[in-house]
């Protein structure tokens, strides 16, 4: 919005979120000198921001001229190298790189775990690391991811304002196009903020938007197991001053279960082995458990590719015009039933953040009716709406399957053929879904935001998962907190350093 009047105020830098993103940026823009404001527009008291939900893992290249091997091959997947500047994706193989140092710098814990890039056909997989953020001693009462309570913390420490409940609604532009102040609505009413320096967006996706979502994602419905606040309000500003949008079809997908009885309305991560993690505990037989599609049949080697399963789901039927895998039917024996609870608790909605309590048995939603249950494969069949005969074909093939420890069909890795049997037998409704998407506003190496006539838009930085850099396919679990910590970083400096025509 072009804004020629006086301002209510204005401060060195704006920063428009207190997710990871915006928290690393805040920092970083305080240490180097700026005056910073945070514009948050949730309430103070029941902050919950993607970042709160995710479980704290984040990417560490351990080589970065491997790490950029390892993103070049990820885009050029998706044919998009060429439209990439080669500096954005080795200044994030640097940056994400010097995470563990800023770390050590500001007393953050983690630790090293034993798992690589997520694609290891391609080159330079080997050259990450995921590393887990580790509880500190942050801000009291706080539930969540301990990454996020631990920058929250760095925010608090250093007293700078947060204006909570707090809604930015225009991005204030100059004749020239450059950005200098936002427009926000609060509790004070409508003020204009200028900026002596710059502001940065990180105000997160646009997972909470029915209308964006239907608009740019390849298929409907998706559901987002994070914050119900994200609802595009970056990439409605950002384009209403022209900028350009990247990676608004493609997000890092999952299988997800939705109960919106439960009074949360987004989708839910599931816990296909019991072990309260993505692969099957070490150490114990993994539960029988498969995926099916409308007809009753697998497709897929389940669970399929972690942040890359929902690619399977959208193959359409064109003469049916039906999504034949949409929903997807988990099928499962007891034995998973009773192994634990069939949704992750350390983090989602169904973690400590604490939208909705599952039950440490799964009787309750049992109870509810979010469960199918039946004491044979045809009668579970009938209650999903699926043909008897051909799910109970595909149960015993599959089961033969186990039997001589070969999968046949898909492949599946072997330590995870358990035969579905027993007296009880469960299903759940699948969707497509995630964590979070990664649309937004195109940044550069330097964090800056692209225009549509080229170049950047002065003064306007990103960082988050407001217009990620990661496309088709994601790097491995940890890409989206490692994002956020680096390009808060780069946001952070160059906003601090940059200079506004304003006085």
């Amino acid at each position: 919005m072009h804004h020629t009047g006086p301002f209510d105020r204005s401060v060195d830098v704006v920063v428009l979120g207190l997710g990871d993103a915006g928290a690393v940026a805040a920092v970083t823009a305080h240490d180097e000198g700026a005056e910073v404001l945070v514009i948050e527009k949730q309430p103070a008291d029941d902050h919950r921001p993607n970042s709160r939900y995710a479980a704290g893992f984040f990417l560490v290249p351990e080589d970065v001229d491997g790490a950029v091997e390892y993103l070049s091959a990820l885009y050029a997947v998706n044919g998009e190298l060429a439209m990439i500047d080669p500096g954005l994706i080795r200044t994030w193989a640097e940056e994400t790189a010097a995470t563990p140092a800023w770390l050590d710098r500001h007393g953050g814990k983690y630790q090293r775990l034993n798992i690589r890039g997520e694609h290891p056909s391609l080159p330079g997989h080997e050259s990450i690391s995921v590393y887990k953020a580790q509880p500190t001693s942050g801000s009291d009462g706080y539930t969540g991811c301990p990454m996020h309570g631990f920058l929250r913390s760095l925010v608090t420490e250093r007293e700078i304002e947060v204006r909570y409940a707090t809604a930015a609604k225009w991005l204030l532009t100059d004749a020239r196009g450059a950005v200098v102040g936002v427009e926000t609505d609060g509790a004070d009413g409508v003020q204009r903020i200028g900026v002596r320096r710059g502001v940065v967006l990180a105000v997160g996706g646009y997972e909470a938007s029915e209308r964006l979502k239907t608009h740019y994602l390849p298929v409907t419905p998706v559901h987002f197991y994070g914050t119900e606040h994200n609802t595009g309000d970056g990439i409605t500003m950002a384009t209403e001053i022209g900028a350009e949008l990247w990676h608004m079809n493609v997000w890092p997908g999952h299988f997800v279960a939705r109960f919106p009885d439960a009074g949360y309305t987004g989708g839910t991560a599931i816990d296909l082995w019991g072990s309260g993690r993505f692969g099957p505990a070490e150490g114990e037989p993994a539960p029988g458990s498969i995926f099916v599609d409308g007809s009753g049949r697998r497709f897929i080697r389940e669970p399929g590719k972690q942040h890359a399963a929902h690619l399977a789901l959208l193959a359409m039927d064109a003469d049916q015009l039906t999504y034949p895998r949409i929903p997807t039917w988990w099928i499962f024996d007891q034995a998973r039933f009773e192994r634990a609870t069939l949704v992750p608790t350390y983090s989602g909605p169904t973690g400590p953040v604490r939208d909705y309590t599952w039950s440490e048995d799964n009787e309750a939603e049992l109870r509810r009716g979010w469960i199918h249950s039946a004491r044979s494969i045809p009668d579970l069949a009938r209650s999903c709406g699926l043909d008897p005969v051909v799910l109970e074909q595909t149960v015993s093939r599959y089961n033969q399957h186990c039997a001589a420890g070969v999968d046949a069909d898909f492949g599946r890795d072997p330590i995870t053929l358990a035969p579905i049997g027993g007296d009880r037998y469960f299903a759940v409704p699948l969707w497509p879904g995630g964590s979070h998407t990664v649309g937004g506003p195109r940044r550069d190496a330097k964090a800056r935001v692209a225009s549509i006539h080229g170049g950047s838009i002065d003064n306007l930085y990103s960082a988050g998962e407001l217009g990620s850099l990661h496309g088709l396919l994601y790097p491995t679990g940890g890409g989206s907190i490692a994002e956020c910590l680096a390009f808060g970083r780069i946001a952070g400096r160059n906003a601090a350093a940059d200079r506004t025509v304003i006085s």
